[in-house]
């Protein structure tokens, strides 16, 4: 059986809920005393995880007694609840029930069991107790994670043949690259306790959207344009089927991968899009003009 604190109103204390109640609670105490929900104790540690503070009594004490799992020994006692945990009120307790004792302190409140468990319990009033330092072991791959969100992934920057600012020609390839310059790896550490972590992002591919509907993925960064060339090819091209004015956008995807030292740990986080970059192009019609040759009719 579980036995809650019960107090004459109704509120609502962090994350713990009282019960409304027409009369004051009363009940032994692991201090050998009937009272009402006054009781004090001095000493022992809090302890904050996940929102929730609570409070472990010294050790040597009655109230630490109270915490063991196993019921005292010889004929069940109500007055002597034992498995109890105490749940730390914090400030909006105190605004709730007032100060109960030498300050600084605050309002604890037992959860106990056993066979006739007294309910409710009152609640006790703590001073002394010293907070504790509580170290989060984290797993190293959510360290990882946040080396990862420092990485400065880079945007693309775009590039075209014909170039920026000239028109580009319907059913008329155009070449599509990067600044090959971005290129290349980056790598952040995070470290937390005694994990640390380095996270290395590689470009993999660029993905283009055409602006018109399509998209074209390249697997590198893509071929720049040299017009001393005019044989070249390239593996990262368009055609625009249809003039008219279309925004493209290159996004680098990056495939990102981990280590660790301090533990045990490594691998791949996957891929993830860095930063789009965009360009506003114009595609025109290009209609062929027919010369007559000279003598011709």
């Amino acid at each position: 059986m579980r036995a809650w604190l019960v107090i004459p109103v109704a509120a609502v204390v962090g994350a713990t809920t009282f019960i409304v109640g027409a009369e004051p609670a009363w009940a032994g105490d692991p201090g050998d005393q009937n009272t009402y929900a006054s009781a004090q104790a001095s000493g022992g540690q809090l302890t904050v995880q996940a929102g929730l503070t609570e409070w472990t009594p010294p050790a040597s004490s009655s109230w630490g007694k109270a915490a063991q799992p196993d019921p005292p020994p010889g004929k069940p006692n109500p007055n002597q609840p034992y498995g109890c945990t105490y749940a730390a009120g914090g400030a909006s307790a105190t605004a709730l029930l007032g100060v109960g004792g030498p300050q600084p302190g605050q309002w604890v409140f037992p959860v106990c069991a056993g066979p006739g468990a007294i309910d409710p319990m009152p609640a006790v009033w703590v001073t002394g107790a010293k907070p504790v330092a509580i170290t989060v072991q984290l797993a190293p791959v959510v360290v990882a994670e946040q080396a990862a969100k420092t990485l400065g992934l880079t945007s693309a920057v775009i590039e075209m043949a014909p170039p920026d600012g000239h028109s580009q020609l319907v059913n008329v390839a155009t070449w599509l690259w990067v600044n090959p310059a971005a290129w290349h790896p980056v790598s952040a550490t995070a470290a937390v306790g005694p994990v640390t972590t380095t996270a290395v992002a590689a470009p993999t591919k660029v993905v283009w959207t055409m602006g018109d509907g399509h998209s074209v993925t390249c697997n590198g960064p893509g071929t720049p344009y040299d017009p001393s060339t005019p044989d070249a090819t390239t593996d990262c091209s368009y055609t625009w089927p249809t003039a008219g004015t279309y925004t493209v956008t290159a996004t680098i995807y990056w495939t990102i991968t981990w280590a660790a030292a301090g533990a045990a740990g490594g691998g791949t986080l996957g891929v993830q899009p860095g930063p789009g970059a965009s360009a506003t192009v114009h595609v025109v019609q290009s209609d062929a003009i027919n010369t007559p040759s000279p003598g011709g009719s």
